[in-house]
């Protein structure tokens, strides 16, 4: 387990282990900053999952773990590219998001907490319903008002409490207004043990793969991009590689709030906002500029995807095996999109279970697959 002080991106404050609140006095977001080259790196065999990592992860008095990490990574060869799907919807509660609550989870109980607040579109509010009950704390979950049935149902079945709060950016909003001294924000768009949860992932890729071109990964909150960003960056403070994965960021038509920042974005054309990729209708994260600057250091780029490429990208994602959510499918859209301009190995992490969109004739995997209404 490594030593570690928390830093404001913004003016590079420092904290300690015992800071609780969720960002900087300015107002910036905090970073877990960990000294590589004082630790003694060990890829453990015990413990399994994600804490074979544990020499690279803050130094905590326990781990919460329902076994998440070491997910599949399926293959296949083209004529210039291997593409690997990592099979990140095969976590405990199906969602790469399990990696970040692991550690999200533990250093609030590390901190003695006994209620935490989210806010998510559903994935993340599911995975910290389930490791708070895990750890045997509270967890009270602010999602949108449509968010998918089957994802609210998972979330109550956990023994969460979950509030309705109009959009996602309304829910970002409302739940800053319940904080209290009485409980503990973890929220994945600013809890920065988040990403050392998901900074794994990019561990994970260089222990299968050594070499890694491209990652293409769905981009709202920015955990998992940002996650792969500083595992490989600490790869490469530790001699282990010599440079980051191109990194592209995927966002969804009325959402790709990245665009902004970054002047190189491949777009179709946008008929209107998306009404499939749930899981990245986000437009106000605190950590954009951190992203678009990981996007362009890495010599990556942006691709927007419409819901006909979505659609169809689903369709194929099934017909291969692959039983995932709308937004997974935004990254292989993109994929098909770019693919011509790319070699070696390219992931794609398939980020989210379609299993949790299992219902009536609302769910968006009914629309697309049984009435061809989406």
């Amino acid at each position: 387990m490594a030593d570690y002080v928390l830093r404001c991106k913004s003016c590079n404050k420092t904290y300690g282990k015992d800071f609780r609140y969720f960002k900087c006095s300015c107002g910036g977001v905090l970073e877990v900053l960990i000294d590589v080259h004082t630790v003694k790196l060990v890829f453990e065999d015990r413990g399994g999952g994600i804490l074979r990592y544990r020499s690279l992860l803050p130094d905590l008095s326990g781990y919460v773990t329902l076994g998440e990490g070491r997910t599949p990574n399926i293959s296949t060869s083209l004529s210039n590219l291997t593409l690997h799907f990592k099979l990140e919807y095969l976590n405990p509660t199906g969602s790469f998001k399990d990696r970040g609550s692991a550690l999200a989870v533990s250093k609030a109980i590390d901190l003695g907490v006994s209620e935490v607040l989210e806010d998510s579109s559903g994935n993340t509010g599911i995975s910290i319903s389930a490791y708070a009950a895990r750890a045997g704390i509270r967890a009270r979950i602010y999602v949108p008002s449509d968010i998918p049935l089957g994802k609210y149902l998972l979330i109550k079945s956990f023994g969460a409490e979950v509030v309705k709060a109009g959009t996602r950016d309304e829910a970002s909003r409302r739940v800053l207004n319940d904080l209290s001294d009485n409980n503990y924000y973890i929220g994945h768009t600013w809890n920065p043990y988040f990403i050392e949860g998901t900074k794994t992932f990019a561990y994970e890729i260089y222990e299968e793969l050594g070499k890694v071109d491209y990652v293409i990964t769905p981009v709202a909150s920015g955990t998992l991009l940002l996650g792969i960003w500083k595992g490989f960056s600490e790869l490469i403070d530790l001699g282990l590689v010599s440079s980051p994965p191109k990194l592209i960021g995927v966002q969804a038509c009325g959402y790709d709030s990245l665009s902004k920042h970054l002047d190189n974005a491949i777009r179709p054309k946008c008929e209107g906002p998306t009404s499939l990729a749930d899981a990245i209708r986000l437009t106000n994260a605190p950590r954009l500029p951190y992203m678009a600057e990981a996007i362009k250091k890495s010599g990556g780029f942006l691709v927007v995807v419409n819901d006909d490429e979505i659609i169809n990208s689903l369709k194929e994602l099934y017909r291969m095996g692959f039983a995932v959510e709308p937004t997974s499918a935004t990254a292989y859209a993109a994929f098909k999109l770019v693919k011509n301009e790319l070699s070696g190995n390219v992931v794609i992490p398939l980020t989210g279970s379609g299993l949790k969109y299992l219902g009536g004739i609302e769910s968006p995997l009914y629309k697309v697959f049984i009435s061809g209404s989406a």
